[in-house]
Formats: C-alpha cells, sequence, structure tokens
C-alpha cells in the first residue's frame, strides 16, 4: 500500500499524498515484519491465558506507539484480524504478527506488547521472536531505530539474550535481514506443523499498477475481484480489504475455525512498485500458490522466504520446490539454506527473464528443474 502520512492524534495515518514544493514523493513498501510467540513461566498452556483478551483500547494505544493505526477488524474463533494504515495486525492465543510499512516505529512497540501480554494474558514470557525486512529504498528516511540492521539488532539484543541474526543475499543486490530469539521453555505448547511462506516483489508490472488505484476499482472489495486477488487467496476465506485513495492496496484473510492467514501490500506507484505476500495455510499447494500471486502482480524482482518446522510437510515440501526448480519466466540468481534453532529456511531471489529467453517456458508449466 502506499499515500504520505500525516500527523493524526500524534500518530502517522495513511492520507491522499501532498508533495511540498520541490520534495519529490516516495512510500517505502517494504515492511517491517515481526512475529512473537509467548508462554507462562508459571504454568502450563492450559491454564494460560489468551493474547486475544488484550483490550482493544490498549492495542490502540500501542500502535499508536509504532505511528499506525486500526483501519478494520475481523474475528473467529482462533484469530484477531485487524486491517492497518501501514499494513496489518493478527492476534492468536499465544502469538503477535505485526507488519508495518513506511516510516513505521514497529520495534518501539515491542515492550508494550511484551508487557500487555503479562497483563492481560498471564504469558510473561516470550518463547520465540522473528523479526525480518528486505532492504529498504531509502534508508535515510527511516526513524533512527530502523535505519540500519545493526541499530535494530542492538535494540532487540537489549531485550533477548543469545539473539541470532542473518543477511541473505548479496549485498550489491535486494537481500533481506532476519533477527531470531527461541527460549527453551518449562512448560512448552503441544508442538503442531508449522510453515511461513513470504513473497516481496518489486517492480511490478506497469499494466498491473492502475488495478490498485481508485481510478479503476470503486473499494477493497471490487479491487480483491477484478485485480485478481481472489484467485490466490483459498476458496471459503474470511476477507477484509482496504482500496487506499488515490492508490494503494491491503487485504487480510483468514481461513475459517483456523489461525491460518494470508495478507497482501500493495504499493502502485511506478517509481517505487512494491507489493508483498505472506501466509501460513495449509489448503492448497505452496508452490501452485507461488504462481498465482506472480501471474497476478508480475514483478521483475522477487524474494521469497519460507519457514517450515521440523513435522510441517507442506512447508517442508514449498522449500524443497523452491530449492529444486526454477520458476517459469525467472531466474533464480540466489538460494540459501539456513537450519535456525527450532526449524528451517529456504531464502530464494528471482529476476524476470528477457522475454527472448523465456519463450521456453509457460506460465502453466509447473516449473522446469534447475541445474
Amino acid at each position: 500500500m502506499s499515500s504520505a502520512t500525516a500527523t493524526c492524534e500524534n500518530f502517522a495515518v495513511q492520507t491522499h499524498p501532498v508533495k511540498a514544493p520541490d520534495e519529490e514523493y516516495f512510500f517505502e513498501g517494504a515492511e517491517k515484519l515481526l512475529e512473537l510467540w509467548f508462554c507462562s513461566s508459571k504454568i502450563g498452556p492450559e491454564g494460560a491465558g489468551s493474547l486475544r483478551s488484550i483490550p482493544r483500547d490498549q492495542i490502540d494505544a500501542m500502535l499508536d506507539i509504532a505511528r499506525c493505526k486500526i483501519l478494520h477488524s475481523k474475528h473467529n474463533e482462533s484469530i484477531d484480524s485487524y486491517v492497518l494504515s501501514e499494513s496489518s495486525l493478527f492476534i492468536s492465543d499465544n502469538r503477535v504478527i505485526l507488519k508495518t510499512c513506511g516510516t513505521t516505529r514497529l520495534l518501539a512497540a515491542l515492550p508494550v506488547i511484551m508487557q500487555l501480554a503479562g497483563t492481560y494474558a498471564g504469558l510473561d514470557q516470550v518463547q520465540s521472536v522473528y523479526y525480518s525486512r528486505k532492504n529498504f529504498l531509502r534508508p535515510d528516511l527511516q526513524p533512527n531505530l530502523h535505519k540500519n540492521f545493526d541499530a535494530e539488532v542492538e535494540y532487540l539484543d537489549s531485550f533477548f539474550e543469545d539473539g541470532h541474526a542473518y543477511c541473505l543475499g548479496s549485498l550489491k543486490q535486494d537481500r533481506w535481514y532476519l533477527y531470531t530469539f527461541h527460549r527453551e521453555v518449562e512448560f512448552p505448547a503441544h508442538k503442531q506443523p508449522d510453515h511461513t511462506l513470504e513473497i516481496l516483489m518489486s517492480d511490478l508490472d506497469e499494466e498491473v499498477l492502475h488495478k490498485f488505484t481508485k481510478d479503476f476499482a470503486v473499494d477493497g472489495n471490487d479491487c480483491f475481484m477484478r485485480a485478481g486477488i481472489d484467485k490466490i487467496i483459498p476458496a471459503g476465506a474470511d476477507v477484509h480489504d482496504e482500496l487506499f485513495d488515490p492508490c494503494g492496496y491491503s487485504m487480510n484473510a483468514y481461513m475459517n475455525d483456523t489461525d491460518q492467514y494470508a495478507t497482501i501490500h500493495v504499493t502502485p506507484e511506478k517509481e517505487f512498485s512494491f507489493a508483498s505476500f505472506e501466509t501460513n495455510q495449509d489448503l492448497v499447494c505452496l508452490y501452485s500458490q507461488t504462481r498465482k500471486v506472480l501471474q497476478c502482480f508480475r514483478p521483475n524482482k522477487i524474494l521469497m522466504t519460507v519457514f517450515a518446522n521440523d513435522i510441517s510437510i507442506k512447508g517442508k515440501d514449498a522449500q524443497q520446490q523452491l530449492w529444486d526448480r526454477e520458476l517459469p519466466g525467472y531466474r533464480r540468481t540466489n538460494v540459501q539454506f539456513v537450519r535456525l534453532e527450532t526449524e528451517t529456511l529456504v531464502y530464494a531471489h528471482f529476476v524476470r527473464k528477457a522475454p527472448q529467453d523465456s519463450t521456453s517456458s509457460s506460465d502453466e508449466d509447473d516449473g522446469e528443474r534447475s541445474d
């Protein structure tokens, strides 16, 4: 999503971009992503409370610190989904996922989230931390805490002892930063299959960009159908979305009766176009879903990651496909495998092939084997 930021009750919200004289407008579409898993140091998971018990006004106050606000929300038995002025928030019983774009101060909200978890849910320990982002186009415009990854790592280390920091990809191209922490706890939750697919797309096809503007669609639902997002999200998912004025799009979805989610954010300005897709769903093949995402947005550059724990069959399959196969129409420039504390990670970077190089591969193919 995109548009300028303006002050409203001491926090930034997305508004129609207004350029000051001689000032070039820019919006950083790439998000900062924080995922926190909580537990209790005193009782087992059966007796612990839920993060969903945190009152709405306390969530609003936390987001004020991050410099964003809730536009609307939806809920099922397992997850609370919030579309924000700058991206998304998901809260389930023991997990918080906060994803913010622009010049938000995401990590400034970390101590507040931890305090709220202890106060309202009795979850006084952070069991796992995942903080990630791609390199920014304009890091000089970010708040001091987020201007560089070293500063972010130093800040996170002040909360978590023995955290791990990674940089994946080429230092001369797009790259992806990751910070992780995991604590062995006395009362671990029952282990479930878990995986996450994230696709970060830059330099989108110009024919795609106008689909995420008010000139093309009336509202979020109209954009969801006419831009082809409906072909990406599994049937039966509950969706809520926002089409910004004059441009930009955000969508959250969750699969009924589960805490599985999907989220999409689009910054459609040609000079700095960007889109992201993230999901932990296991209803459809992740590789097939990836191809649908790419057919929808037609980016020139792709950064992909797949996390999977050791009992996630679909996550492991997606990792293997990402490792073994090319994506039709794209050339893989980098692929890396990392074994983390409790799961594995595959990272890959792709660029679109020149037209003469892609004539032999069709978007209908399942993909070609890598040499």
